[in-house]
């Protein structure tokens, strides 16, 4: 509240227009609204703070803040282009960061369950999965008994029902995410770490219906305990996780590292629990010590825009995605490494895929 006035309603509505200018590579126009947007001041740090107050500001990191408040400054003030180490490609990726679409809304006909939002989408969203699952359970019930008899290590016929299931109920909702970076997965049957951003429970529906290789996740026992979805994800061998319980997160370590040897992928959120606003945070060492004990590589992966449309304050989706993309980055391989350097190769990886109000803030 005591930023915002230092905009106004003018250079707020300039600040949107010559992001969306921006956005469509109109660079010679965005320059006739930057004088209405350059904060009263030419200092770049207090440039940045004016812009912090703007909603779109204050989910963008240090640095693409200062670029574009420099950028406002200089064009606002028509200072000497010696005055400021501002390069072209910094001011694009700074101007870029700005454009960030606004979250959807509920809408006037949300319902609150349990202090959560859920919408029409999000109806449409849970009676999809519902129905999907409910329809396919006699196959998963057959699966389940074929796996645990003649592929009790893998369980792959399960594998199939998970990716089947998760398939259909987004593809039924008209979600589909761009899936990039396939070809940095290795050879089928060779198993590995996967280690995504983790921002909602659309991550675990997007990894399962769009992600192309089979793979185990490591849960919270709370998920594997939902009916007909969480006994399906038993059923295939999922790995269950009760963060409260020391001597679990130890029986959690030793059956991720015998799934690993068994041949199995495993996907592991580093991050520990959700991002509340889409920002990676601080990964933590656990994953990469079960990827260097099992003697398997890891593939880190971005998930890029999919934090918004389903907030922590919703109980489904308030809107169908759009614009979400999966990258798979080149494997990181492990041999010969401390679980730590894994670890901090991993984050810069998935840190630098993500789009820059994703990317972490630490300094």
């Amino acid at each position: 509240p005591q930023i915002r006035p230092k905009l106004g309603p003018t250079r707020l509505r300039s600040l949107d227009k010559a992001c969306r200018l921006y956005t469509t590579a109109s660079r010679p126009r965005i320059r006739r609204h930057l004088p209405r947007l350059a904060p009263p001041c030419q200092s770049q740090r207090q440039g940045s703070e004016a812009l912090e107050g703007h909603p779109r500001g204050a989910m963008l990191p240090r640095g693409a803040l200062l670029g574009l408040a420099a950028l406002a400054s200089v064009e606002a003030f028509q200072l000497p282009r010696k005055h400021h180490a501002l390069h072209t490609h910094a001011v694009k990726i700074a101007a870029a960061a700005v454009a960030v679409p606004d979250p959807p809304k509920p809408g006037p006909l949300a319902l609150k369950l349990g202090g959560k939002s859920i919408n029409l989408t999000g109806l449409w969203f849970g009676a999809s999965m519902t129905i999907w699952v409910i329809a396919l359970y006699p196959l998963v019930l057959t699966c389940a008994i074929t796996s645990r008899l003649f592929d009790p290590k893998k369980r792959r016929p399960m594998d199939f029902m998970v990716w089947l299931w998760a398939r259909c109920s987004m593809l039924t909702c008209l979600y589909r995410p761009k899936v990039t970076g396939k070809e940095n997965l290795p050879k089928k049957g060779v198993p590995v770490l996967i280690v995504p951003n983790h921002c909602s429970y659309l991550d675990i529906l997007t990894l399962s219906a769009f992600m192309p290789r089979p793979f185990k996740y490591i849960s919270k026992i709370e998920i594997l305990r939902i009916p007909f979805i969480g006994w399906a994800m038993g059923f295939a061998g999922h790995i269950a996780l009760r963060r409260a319980d020391r001597r679990s997160q130890l029986e959690t370590f030793k059956d991720t590292v015998e799934s690993l040897k068994n041949g199995n992928s495993v996907v592991a959120f580093a991050e520990g629990t959700r991002s509340a606003d889409g920002t990676l945070q601080k990964f933590k060492r656990g994953p990469f010590k079960m990827a260097t004990t099992a003697e398997v590589d890891v593939v880190p992966v971005a998930l890029c825009d999919l934090h918004k449309w389903h907030p922590p304050s919703a109980l489904m989706p308030l809107a169908v995605p759009r614009g979400v993309e999966l990258k798979v980055l080149p494997t990181i391989p492990t041999a010969g490494k401390a679980p730590d350097d894994v670890m901090a190769e991993c984050q810069a990886a998935v840190n630098a895929a993500l789009p820059a109000h994703q990317q972490s803030r630490a300094k």
